[in-house]
């Protein structure tokens, strides 16, 4: 149980949690929609993918942004880099991820991302440097 708990810690650390349930839970349904054409259990494993991949991915990813937002002094320097840098790596992911065998439409899987993520991690990252600012 210790173990357990210290991996909760560490992962803490590098992953949003509260934040990757939800967009997992959210994405994973949305990537099934776009999918279902093809069939229920065809959209199944590409809705699957997206939410294990924004689990893991997206709570590491707003970390990254944070941590990007935080680490410059000029605004628009911390908010650019915490916006294009971590959009850049959530696009790439989710477009690789549905490249693999098992997603009927990979690029339109890939959609929902390319609109959210740019406004997603500017918001995220101004929200963070008004909350605590840059040293």
């Amino acid at each position: 149980m210790e173990a357990l708990s210290r991996l909760g810690r560490f992962g803490g650390r590098y992953i949003d949690y509260s934040t990757a349930w939800k967009a997992a839970l959210v994405l994973g349904g949305l990537i099934w929609l776009i999918n279902v054409s093809h069939g229920p259990l065809a959209a199944l494993p590409a809705a699957l993918k997206q939410a294990a991949y924004t689990f893991f991915v997206a709570g590491f990813v707003v970390r990254l942004c944070e941590t990007l937002a935080l680490r410059f002094r000029r605004v628009v320097v911390a908010l650019a880099l915490a916006t294009l840098l971590p959009s850049a790596v959530a696009i790439g992911l989710t477009y690789g991820v549905h490249s693999l065998r098992g997603t009927p439409e990979p690029l339109y899987s890939t959609i929902p991302t390319i609109l959210m993520a740019p406004p997603s991690f500017l918001v995220w990252g101004w929200r963070k440097r008004k909350t605590r600012p840059a040293p």
